[in-house]
């Protein structure tokens, strides 16, 4: 029997969340890739992520048939997960959701790491649940004998890898700023947040002021955003008619691209400013500590500041301008004439 005749150890790992989670699981899978180096990586997300994720040098294959609705096609879906034969079960989600497909595949558990109970590799740590994703991820991993013995402190977590998205993209002028009619120096503003939560999004208007004070300062405000961003861009651009709107025009990997060569990236704990922040971004989150855990929430990166506040009504644009500063210097110098 030769080496191609052998079938690889094949490990699942649970991604289901946003695009946001998605580029931060990066982190995590690259340890599993290290630990595992002859297995078959498949991860279980939603659709939304799989371009993103089946394009990383850390995936082998992506699955996106779980959840499922009618009870017929759960139980062809554990079957198959039964077919597979999973060494491995890596539940990054750790929600009720994830929870409940570990229930679903009794009594033919493969081992599991996770929060469900009763699974082989149980992650209990009582402060999990309050620990940025990130540690959380390396945590339950140590618990694994994935990572270094020692674990990482918190805080000092492995970042996601992303130097591999440029080659991903074939057309490099997609990763310039001129190809998108943005001008530099240039700031990423991102207002994304649900309508129906407004406590925790820093108000339009204010987004407005801010667009224009970079104006001044010779920055182009360069909006960005899902689909949900779009009339918040509107607004927006109602105050700030210069700003340039790439709300819902940039994919993951130009928006990395981009994001690398950005002066400033100004959001919330969405996944815009996640991901802006990962790829190095010098990044400013506004966050409503009422609403959010900023040691949960934040985005992380290597040069990220928070900017807290009860009411987001006593925020300025010059304490933004201000706590900017601590990752961008040159923010508050005024564009000579």
């Amino acid at each position: 029997m030769t080496g191609t005749d052998v079938n690889p150890e094949r490990i699942l790992v649970i991604v289901l969340g946003s695009l946001g989670d998605a580029v931060l699981a990066l982190a995590p899978l690259a340890m599993l890739r290290a630990h595992h180096r002859d297995a078959e990586i498949t991860v279980l997300t939603q659709r939304g992520n799989v371009r993103f994720l089946s394009k990383s040098p850390f995936v082998d294959r992506v699955d996106v048939r779980w959840p499922q609705t009618k009870l017929v096609d759960k139980a062809k879906f554990i079957w198959s997960l039964h077919q597979e034969r999973y060494a491995m079960v890596y539940d990054l989600t750790n929600s009720a959701e994830s929870d409940a497909l570990f229930k679903l595949m009794w009594p033919l558990q493969p081992k599991w790491s996770g929060g469900a109970v009763g699974c082989s590799h149980p992650h209990v740590d009582r402060t999990r649940l309050t620990l940025h994703r990130l540690d959380r991820h390396a945590e339950q991993l140590m618990t694994c004998g994935v990572g270094p013995k020692e674990g990482f402190a918190p805080g000092l977590s492995p970042l996601p890898d992303l130097d591999w998205v440029e080659s991903v993209v074939k057309d490099h002028t997609k990763l310039t700023p001129r190809h998108h009619g943005i001008g530099e120096p240039f700031a990423f503003l991102a207002p994304e947040g649900s309508a129906a939560e407004p406590t925790k999004r820093w108000p339009t208007a204010r987004y407005g002021e801010l667009a224009l004070a970079l104006e001044a300062r010779g920055i182009q405000p360069v909006l960005v955003g899902g689909p949900a961003a779009v009339e918040l861009a509107v607004e927006i651009r109602a105050i700030a008619p210069k700003a340039l709107d790439l709300v819902a025009r940039l994919d993951v990997f130009q928006f990395i691209g981009l994001a690398r060569q950005s002066i400033l990236a100004v959001g919330s704990e969405g996944d815009m400013a996640i991901i802006a922040a990962a790829a190095g971004a010098p990044t400013l989150a506004i966050i409503n500590p009422n609403e959010t855990s900023v040691r949960k929430a934040a985005p992380r990166g290597t040069a990220t500041v928070g900017l807290v506040a009860r009411n987001f009504d006593t925020i300025r644009v010059q304490d933004v301008l201000a706590a900017a500063r601590a990752v961008t210097p040159t923010i508050l110098e005024a564009q000579t004439s």
